[in-house]
C-alpha cells in the first residue's frame, strides 16, 4: 500500500494533464491505468488536431476549454520538447453554403477565436490545391496545429514521474473505499500489477533499474494468487476514466452520467502521399460531428476520417460499411486519394454525454470526475486540468515550492546531420544499428523508449513512443527485431512478449 495526497485514474490525455499539473506544483500524485500503458484508449485513436474552437456553442464548456487548451498548447509542446505542426485548419464548402460558414465564423468570432477569415475561391486552391473542384469559399483558422496524441500523453506522464509522480498502469480498479479522510482503491485480483516506475523522480533508468520494476510486478502478482489486492490511498481522487467513468463513480456512490459511445473509423496513407492537404480540412459539421476530413500527421502521414457509428464501448473494428463511408465522404472535400497507399485501418470509441462536457466536484467529498470528454477534449484537457487543479486548491489541496524538472526527448537519429550521428555512434554503437527500415529506427532509439521513466514492456508501447512497425510494411520487415530486443532486455522468452497488454503475445512455441 502506497500513500499520495491526489490519486487520478485513467491515464488518458486528460488524465495526463492533471498528473503532470500536480506534480508540477509539488504534489503527490499516482495515476492508475487499467491499461499496460497510458493513452492506450481513446486518446491513441484520435485525429491529433488542436482546435481553435469556432466549432463548440459559445457559453458551454466545450467553448470555454477548448479556446483555454488551444492557447496552451504551444507552450506545453515546447515545455514536453514535443512537436506541433501549427498549420492552421480549413472548414470548406460550395457557393451555396456561404452562410452557414458565415455562422461558423461569428460562433468563433464569439468563442474568442483570434486571426480567422473567410477564404474566396483562387486562394483557397492555391493553398490546397487537391481541394474538390466545387470548393469555392473556405473558413481559415490559423491557431488549429496538429500533435502526436499518444505521444503527447506519454510526455505528459513522464513528466509528471521526473517530477515526483507515480504511475501505475495494468491497475484495473474495481473497489475504493472510504477511510476517514482517505479513499482505499483496489486494483482488480486477476489483472497484473506493473510499476511503471513510478517514484523518487527517476528520467532514466539502467537494466538493474528494470530488474527492480519487474520484480515489484511479481511482488503484486503473488499478492493477487493469494486472492489479495494492490491498493493505494489518497486524499483527493479524479476520475479521468474515459469509457469508465460510470463505472468508477459507482464505486463511490457519485451521480450516473448518461453516456454513449461513438466510433470512429480511419484510413492512414503512405508517407508517400506527403502534401496531399497542408492542413486539417473540414466539410461543414452537421448534429453528427465535424464529418470525414483529410488531414496530415505529425510525422507526413495522411489520414482520413472518422466516421461517426453509434457503438459498444470497447468496439473498435473497421468493416467494409466504414471504409465505403470514408471513401463517399472525403471526395466532397478534396479530389480521390491515392486508395493503394492506405497502410492501416483503425478506430478509436469517443464517449459522449449530452451536448456538452460533464467536469462535476461530488458535493461534501474530495472526489472530482470528468465524463463525456469527446471532441474536442483534446484540445481542452490541458485546460480541463488547469480548472481542476484550481478547483481542488480551493477545496483544501495545497502546493509545494518545487523546481520543476524536465523531462528529457528522445533521441531521433533521422533528424540528425551525419556528422552529429556519426558522433553518437561512436558513444553507442546501437544507434548504428537500423532497425525499422520504414521509419529509421535504430535499436539504440528504442533502448531509450524502454529506459524512460514508464519503461514501455510491449511492442505498441515502443510503437507509440519511437516509431517501428509503424511505416509502410506495418512491422513486416522490424516486428522480429523488436520482439528480440524487448525479450534480451526484460530477459524473457520471446513469446511472452506482448503486443498491447495481457493476452496479447504474438509469437508461440
Amino acid at each position: 500500500m502506497q500513500d499520495f495526497e491526489v490519486a487520478i485514474i485513467g491515464g488518458g490525455i486528460v488524465g495526463a494533464c492533471v498528473f503532470s499539473e500536480l506534480t508540477r506544483k509539488g504534489v503527490s500524485a499516482v495515476l492508475l491505468e487499467g491499461a499496460s500503458d497510458v493513452s492506450n484508449g481513446s486518446t491513441k485513436a484520435n485525429s491529433g488536431i488542436v482546435h481553435a474552437g469556432y466549432d463548440p456553442l459559445p457559453n458551454t464548456l466545450k467553448a470555454r476549454f477548448n479556446i483555454r487548451g488551444n492557447q496552451l498548447y504551444p507552450a506545453m509542446c515546447a515545455r514536453l520538447k514535443v512537436d506541433i505542426l501549427q498549420c492552421g485548419t480549413l472548414v470548406v464548402a460550395n457557393a451555396n453554403d456561404r452562410a452557414g460558414l458565415e455562422t461558423l465564423y461569428n460562433r468563433g468570432l464569439q468563442n474568442g477565436v483570434q486571426g480567422m477569415r473567410i477564404i474566396e475561391r483562387d486562394e483557397l486552391h492555391q493553398m490546397e490545391p487537391n481541394l474538390a473542384d466545387n470548393i469555392d469559399i473556405g473558413l481559415f483558422a490559423p491557431t488549429g496545429a496538429v500533435i502526436s496524441p499518444y505521444l503527447v500523453c506519454i510526455a505528459l506522464c513522464e513528466e509528471g514521474v521526473v517530477n515526483g509522480g507515480t504511475v501505475f498502469t495494468n491497475f484495473f480498479v474495481d473497489r475504493i473505499e472510504k477511510s476517514g479522510e482517505k479513499y482505499k482503491i483496489f486494483a482488480r485480483a486477476d489483472t497484473t500489477q506493473q510499476e511503471n516506475l513510478a517514484s523518487g523522480g527517476m528520467h532514466s533508468t539502467t537494466k538493474n533499474d528494470s530488474t527492480m520494476h519487474i520484480k515489484n510486478a511479481e511482488n503484486c502478482e503473488k499478492m493477487q494468487k493469494n486472492n489479495e489486492n494492490c491498493c493505494v490511498t489518497a486524499k483527493y481522487i479524479v476520475n479521468c476514466a474515459g469509457v469508465g467513468a460510470n463505472a468508477i463513480n459507482a464505486l463511490v456512490g457519485a451521480p450516473q452520467v448518461p453516456i454513449s459511445y461513438v466510433k470512429g473509423e480511419y484510413l492512414l496513407l503512405d508517407k508517400s502521399q506527403k502534401g496531399f492537404v497542408n492542413r486539417p480540412i473540414f466539410p461543414l459539421p452537421t448534429k453528427m460531428g465535424k464529418g470525414i476530413l483529410a488531414l496530415p500527421t505529425l510525422h507526413g502521414n495522411i489520414m482520413l476520417g472518422p466516421t461517426a457509428q453509434p457503438c459498444e464501448a470497447d468496439d473498435t473494428t473497421v468493416d467494409d460499411e466504414g471504409i465505403k463511408a470514408i471513401k463517399s465522404k472525403v471526395v466532397l472535400s478534396v479530389k480521390q486519394p491515392n486508395y493503394k497507399k492506405v497502410i492501416k485501418l483503425f478506430a478509436g470509441v469517443r464517449v459522449i454525454s449530452g451536448d456538452d462536457f460533464v467536469i462535476e466536484h461530488m458535493p461534501n467529498t474530495h472526489y472530482f470526475y470528468t465524463a463525456g470528454i469527446c471532441s474536442p477534449g483534446l484540445t481542452a484537457a490541458p485546460a480541463i486540468a488547469e480548472y481542476l487543479v484550481d478547483e481542488m486548491a480551493k477545496d483544501g489541496l495545497t502546493f509545494k515550492p518545487h523546481e520543476v524538472v524536465s523531462r528529457k526527448p528522445y533521441v531521433c537519429t533521422a533528424d540528425m546531420s551525419k556528422k552529429a550521428l556519426k558522433e553518437l555512434i561512436k558513444q553507442n554503437s546501437a544507434y548504428g544499428k537500423i532497425v525499422c527500415r520504414c521509419e529509421k529506427i535504430t535499436e539504440g532509439e528504442i533502448l531509450d523508449a524502454i529506459n524512460s521513466p514508464l519503461h514501455p514492456t510491449d511492442v505498441d508501447a515502443i510503437k507509440r513512443r519511437v516509431r517501428p512497425t509503424m511505416g509502410r510494411c506495418q512491422g513486416g520487415f522490424c516486428l522480429s527485431k523488436v520482439i528480440k530486443i524487448l525479450s534480451d532486455f526484460y530477459n524473457i522468452p520471446p513469446e511472452n512478449v506482448q503486443l498491447n497488454g495481457k493476452n496479447s503475445e504474438i509469437l508461440t512455441k
